[in-house]
């Protein structure tokens, strides 16, 4: 995975994940329309878990295992 990528993957995950933080029960935001932030919530972990594939299956591209040029 190139630097770009990688910059905008772990941008995205810090942002996603200070969301997630912010809508869990208890805090104001989730207080104000609960189904709505839970709705963004369990999106958010979502987010948080293709993004995390996404950036494995890169890495594997970017292995001597998985950079099809080398078979």
């Amino acid at each position: 995975m190139n630097a770009r990528t990688r910059k905008l993957l772990d941008a995205a995950e810090q942002a996603v994940g200070r969301l997630v933080q912010e809508c869990r029960k208890g805090t104001p935001l989730y207080a104000l329309c609960p189904k709505a932030v839970a709705q963004v919530s369990r999106t958010g972990k979502w987010l948080l878990n293709a993004t995390a594939v996404l950036a494995q299956e890169l890495n594997a591209l970017a292995t001597p295992e998985g950079d099809p040029k080398q078979s």
